[in-house]
């Protein structure tokens, strides 16, 4: 805690425009690291975009899995001395430990590290980018130094999980459907456990549980969209320039409209549903609806 005093100092005698560019690298940056994935994944390299995705989905629903079995509470509930960023604070949601955003940073950037394995350049900047997220959650006051490097440990065993899963599918080509159902009972289990499980002393759980149901909506639409792309549509990134640029261009414009409209017409839902089936039709969509919408599209045209 001591180094978030230290840190808070500095901020406070900082000039504004240094969190500004923190809160840039934290919620701009990361954002679009995040819808860098279904590009790679539609229009540069299925199999590593995959690779990146579930990377991402593991660490996402480990984590989560983690802050609602710990219970910690942000640091300035923690000690009222402590201030949290105005503008950082309304995306600090759930508990703090470990840390969201820094398991997202090192878990797509470590997945794009993985993917471009001996490109220097581009793995120092891998590198600069997770640093500078797990740097930028303390420096706005929304994460203690254990939360992110908590994150950045589960980042990296869920990133080598994945590639050895991975690596044991490509010898059980014929085993997808069972990684989708134990994948899906999984998220299931887990989601039922963190939102029946007593939290002591807090008076509403109930906002606390929402980021569980994010992660099993995510899980289990990239988990169906996976096999189902794979048995029915199983498309490829072998085409030309402008046809790449039209894929990624469409589907960008076609998850922003699902985010959109999903979370407009589900609010009737209550928050924990309308998590779960708004990351559910998102990620269905980027895994298996879009690539089926232009890939039928595609073949018209030839």
């Amino acid at each position: 805690m001591n180094y978030l005093f230290v840190l808070q100092s500095i901020r406070e005698a900082s000039p504004a425009f240094v969190n500004y560019f923190f809160l840039f690298v934290s919620e701009v940056m990361l954002k679009g690291a995040v819808v860098l994935v279904p590009v790679i994944y539609w229009c540069v390299s299925k199999h590593d975009g995959l690779a990146i995705g579930f990377s991402y989905i593991a660490s996402y629903s480990i984590n989560q899995t983690i802050k609602n079995i710990a219970c910690v509470p942000r640091p300035w509930l923690r000690d009222s001395r402590l201030h949290v960023d105005a503008l950082a604070k309304k995306g600090a949601t759930g508990f703090s430990f470990p840390s969201g955003h820094t398991v997202t940073a090192a878990s797509v950037f470590g997945g794009i590290c993985v993917w471009q394995r001996g490109k220097k350049r581009i793995a120092v900047l891998c590198v600069i980018m997770i640093v500078l997220t797990a740097f930028s959650r303390n420096w706005l006051g929304c994460h203690t130094l254990a939360d992110v490097l908590a994150a950045i440990l589960v980042a990296a065993v869920s990133l080598c999980a994945v590639n050895l899963l991975i690596f044991w599918f490509s010898r059980h080509q014929d085993k997808d459907i069972l990684i989708c159902v134990l994948g899906i009972i999984i998220s299931a289990v887990i989601l039922a456990a963190m939102t029946f499980k007593p939290y002591a002393a807090i008076e509403n759980p109930y906002p606390l549980v929402t980021d569980c149901y994010t992660a099993c909506g995510i899980s289990c639409g990239m988990l169906l969209g996976w096999v189902m792309e794979r048995r029915l549509v199983g498309f490829t990134t072998d085409v030309t320039r402008r046809t790449k640029i039209l894929r990624a261009v469409s589907g960008i414009l076609v998850v922003v409209a699902v985010y959109l409209a999903s979370g407009a017409l589900l609010s009737f839902l209550g928050d924990h549903f309308a998590h779960l089936v708004k990351y559910f039709l998102v990620f269905f969509v980027i895994i298996f609806v879009h690539p089926l919408a232009f890939t039928l599209i595609e073949r018209r045209r030839k």
